[in-house]
């Protein structure tokens, strides 16, 4: 889940690209930063620094760094604390490298090499590549020999980048599992390899996404060239794709966070998907579909599971997929499996799918990432279309996903686009109630969320973003549910968040409300115009606020509430203090079991 850049260039001044690329990666990872470097009298330099990219920017930025060169990374700790001795690069007898993914077997590697009388100073699974690829140098290999000798050795999953001080016209790396990009500046006089495209915003216009077991080695002569070798170690070539990516999507263009950019974003995101959605899957003969995703993905699948029931007629099971794969599951070829992912390379999602795929199953892959893991493997791929997505915290990829689940199956001109931008937008313009509630729930020691139907997987998704970003216990819960045991918990420092638009499960959710407020229980009711003149008995409760949302049809209700839960955490998080846009001990791409 580190997020990795290099560079091979003809420029002299390549740290600044490190940086920015670093910078723009840093959602992948932040609990340390470093880069390496072959200097202009062929040595190898390396700083690194704990905490976020900005402490490694402040150190280069007063040196005069000459080097054509480098790698670097930002890392979210796996093996060993975020200490500066763990950060990488790791580097071993002039040999660096940057390494995102676990190795499995480094217990066995390092016990090898520290009898053959390697000394190791980090608590990382990492050091013990440094350390390989510099034993196998000393036995006679030249550096690309070397590595892939050592590559072979590895077990696990990994995207590696190495660079060498007696090559320094030499840039190499290689994948298993996890990520990696590769590109050409459009003067052709930088290469770049990356963990993601999103580093390479403004360096590379066309990149080519590096297949299953690849390895990628770029030479400087009197020009660039690059190879690139699959598992069998055959010269291929990859697709190359226009970058994507550009420098705005990464930028906040003027908000104070990306998230709050993000959600800003979700009404014209809502509206994009409707405008390009063209997918068709009536040509695939299925008689159920089973949705496998992690997270924030899940929840979407969750939330579709009800449309498409009902639309479609036919069964959905929704999977967690880091469970799919380790319960022996009974798959079906009658079965549509859908694998829904942001980055396409969540790594449980991936491995789900790739064991449906052995069995012979039609899979379709629902990704934000062109090119991405996912996308490569799945029989049909849908495109989200939701640009990039900075904030750690899913927002508007989120959005993008349920209403792609919902176009899927639904008639596309029952669905009125209009009404779901409208009511996103209600919900923008008024976004300080929410800000003046998230006042309210900040110090609580706990929340529920809860809600009927469609509502309860929205539920889930706003007791997960309060958890992931204000770190406040939260669970989220279907409605008729509370009294079987979460009400225990129901006492004046709980507060709950019903969600309970004017629909037809309006009345059961507000009798499960009242009996919390029964309980002296504090709740925030986010509901619809309609339901007013039905609250008249609750709305002079001390311990109830509402929220009013428009009024909208079963099918586009659900959209302004998922971006009212999100701006209510936004603020919730803001509120104490927290990093929004990097909470703690998260990353945004899952590239690890």
């Amino acid at each position: 889940m580190c997020g990795i850049i290099s560079v091979l260039s003809f420029k002299n001044k390549i740290s600044e690209d490190l940086i920015s690329a670093l910078e723009r990666l840093e959602y992948r990872g932040y609990d340390s930063a470093g880069i390496a470097y072959v200097d202009e009298s062929s040595k190898l330099e390396r700083i690194r620094s704990v905490g976020r990219v900005q402490n490694l920017k402040d150190i280069v930025e007063n040196l005069n760094i000459g080097s054509n060169l480098g790698i670097g990374h930002t890392r979210w700790a796996t093996h060993g604390k975020a200490t500066e001795r763990n950060a990488h690069p790791h580097i071993c007898n002039g040999v660096a490298i940057v390494h995102n993914g676990i190795i499995e077997n480094y217990q066995a590697l390092k016990k090898d090499l520290l009898n053959k009388g390697d000394e190791f100073e980090s608590e990382t699974d990492s050091e013990a590549i440094a350390k390989l690829i510099a034993y196998n140098i000393n036995r006679g290999n030249g550096f690309v020999e070397a590595f892939k000798e050592s590559i072979a050795q590895l077990v696990g999953t990994f995207a590696i980048v190495a660079i060498y001080e007696k090559e320094p016209n030499v840039l190499l790396g290689a994948k298993i599992g996890s990520p990696m990009v590769v590109g050409l500046s459009s003067d052709k006089n930088s290469f770049y390899i990356a963990s993601d495209a999103a580093a390479l915003a403004s360096l590379a216009e066309d990149v080519s996404y590096l297949e299953e077991g690849d390895l990628v080695a770029a030479t400087k002569t009197d020009k660039l060239t690059y190879e690139i070798l699959d598992s069998n170690r055959k010269k291929v070539l990859r697709n190359v794709i226009s970058n994507a990516t550009s420098i705005n999507d990464v930028s906040k263009n003027g908000y104070e966070t990306f998230m709050l950019k993000e959600i800003f974003e979700e009404a014209i995101v809502a509206r994009r998907v409707y405008d390009n959605f063209s997918y068709n899957i009536n040509d695939l003969k299925f008689d159920g579909v089973s949705i496998i995703a992690c997270g924030t993905s899940y929840y979407a699948g969750l939330l579709a599971k009800y449309w498409i029931e009902e639309i479609a007629k036919i069964h959905v099971d929704v999977e967690i997929a880091s469970e799919f794969r380790y319960r022996n599951p009974v798959l079906s070829r009658n079965l549509l499996y859908i694998f829904i992912s942001q980055s396409g390379e969540t790594i449980d999602t991936l491995y789900a799918m790739r064991l449906v795929k052995e069995f012979g199953s039609q899979t379709v892959a629902l990704v934000n990432v062109e090119g991405s893991s996912l996308a490569r493997e799945a029989d049909f791929v849908i495109k989200t279309v939701a640009g990039t997505e900075v904030g750690v915290a899913s927002t508007k990829a989120f959005i993008a996903q349920t209403l792609s689940l919902l176009l899927l199956f639904a008639d596309k001109k029952n669905i009125d686009i209009s009404q779901i931008e409208s009511s996103i937008n209600f919900v923008l313009n008024n976004h300080y109630k929410f800000a003046h509630e998230a006042e309210k729930i900040k110090d609580s020691k706990s929340l529920f969320y809860i809600g009927r139907g469609v509502n309860y997987p929205i539920a889930l998704e706003g007791a997960l973003k309060i958890k992931e970003l204000s770190y406040t216990s939260a669970e989220g819960y279907p409605s008729g549910e509370i009294k079987h045991g979460p009400i225990a918990i129901i006492d004046e420092n709980v507060y709950t968040v019903s969600i309970a638009p004017f629909d037809k499960n309006f009345e059961k959710t507000i009798s499960n409300t009242q009996e919390i407020l029964a309980r002296n229980g504090k709740i925030l009711l986010i509901t619809t115009e309609k339901a007013k003149a039905y609250l008249n008995e609750l709305l002079g409760d001390k311990n109830l606020d509402c929220l009013f949302l428009p009024d909208a049809n079963s099918i586009c209700q659900p959209f302004c509430i998922i971006t009212a839960i999100h701006l209510l955490a936004y603020y919730t998080s803001k509120f104490k203090g927290h990093d929004v846009d990097k909470p703690r001990n998260l990353a945004k791409s899952v590239t690890v079991e």
